[in-house]
C-alpha cells in the first residue's frame, strides 16, 4: 500500500490509472455492502484494465466499467466497478474506484 493509501493502481484499456485505495476496498468489503467480492480483489484490477465501460448521463465523472467472468458463482456472470474521474490538487488525473460488486448480466 502506498503512502497515500492506495492499494494499487492500474491503467485501463483507454489509458487511464484507476486506483483503489485501502479506505473504499474496507467500504467494498464491509458486512453491510459487497463482503462476497473479497476473495475477488484481482478480478477487480482485470475488470478496470479489460473491461468496457460507460458514463453515467447523470454524473459525468463516473464511470461503470464491466466485466464478464466464467468462473464466478451460478448466480453471477460479471463484476462492475464504479470509478469517479477527477482531479488531485496539482491538476494531476485522480481517478478512484467508488465501489465494486457482482451482477448477473444477460449477455449481448
Amino acid at each position: 500500500m502506498d503512502i497515500d493509501g492506495k492499494r494499487w493502481t492500474v491503467k485501463d484499456r483507454y489509458g487511464n490509472f484507476i486506483y483503489l485505495t485501502q479506505e473504499r476496498w474496507k467500504h467494498i468489503i464491509d458486512p453491510l455492502n459487497h463482503p462476497e467480492i473479497e476473495d475477488y480483489e484481482e478480478y477487480l484490477k482485470v475488470t478496470i484494465s479489460e473491461g468496457k465501460r460507460r458514463q453515467f448521463p447523470q454524473h459525468p465523472d463516473k464511470y461503470r466499467y464491466r466485466h464478464f467472468f466464467d468462473d464466478l458463482s451460478e448466480d453471477v456472470n460479471c463484476i462492475e466497478v464504479i470509478v469517479k474521474f477527477g482531479f488531485d490538487n496539482q491538476g494531476m488525473p485522480s481517478n478512484r474506484i467508488v465501489t465494486a460488486y457482482f451482477k448477473q448480466i444477460l449477455k449481448r
